[in-house]
């Protein structure tokens, strides 16, 4: 995630999970700080499989099976990655949590006191499990697996 970022901004990505929950967070976020560069998305996928996973805006999806779903269960479902700038010094309103349908990974970049700040918001909205974090020259980066407070 080695992006120049703006001064006081976080880079934050979701993603091995529900699009979903992807998109909850996401709001959430937006409404503790509003301002914010628009959502990136990028999906994996196939090429070569029949059907070809290649949606018509030019983004591939893949389908990754759930466990549940080895044995001719329900439809696999949609690992997307879903990616967004946020300025962790703009002042938003603290929204109610986060209703996820599903765990996910989070990946956070940014100046160390702004990351802090986010993760702070991000413990607000679900239940955060820090994975590992190291600094990236002068920015530190995180990475968390999200899940619903329960």
């Amino acid at each position: 995630m080695g992006l120049p970022l703006a001064a006081g901004h976080v880079l934050v990505r979701l993603g091995a999970g529900p699009q979903e929950s992807a998109e909850a967070v996401l709001d959430a976020l937006e409404a503790a700080f509003p301002t914010h560069t628009g959502r990136g998305r990028t999906r994996i996928g196939n090429v070569w499989e029949d059907p070809a996973t290649v949606t018509s805006e030019g983004v591939r999806v893949v389908a990754v099976p759930e466990p549940e779903s080895a044995s001719a269960g329900p439809a696999p479902s949609l690992s997307v990655s879903l990616s967004q700038s946020f300025d962790a010094h703009a002042a938003g309103s603290p929204g109610p949590p986060a209703a996820l349908a599903g765990g996910l990974a989070a990946d956070l970049l940014g100046g160390p006191e702004d990351v802090e700040r986010v993760l702070s918001a991000l413990a607000g909205f679900c239940r955060t499990h820090e994975e590992g974090r190291e600094m990236q020259g002068p920015l530190l980066a995180v990475r968390l697996r999200l899940e619903q407070h329960g």
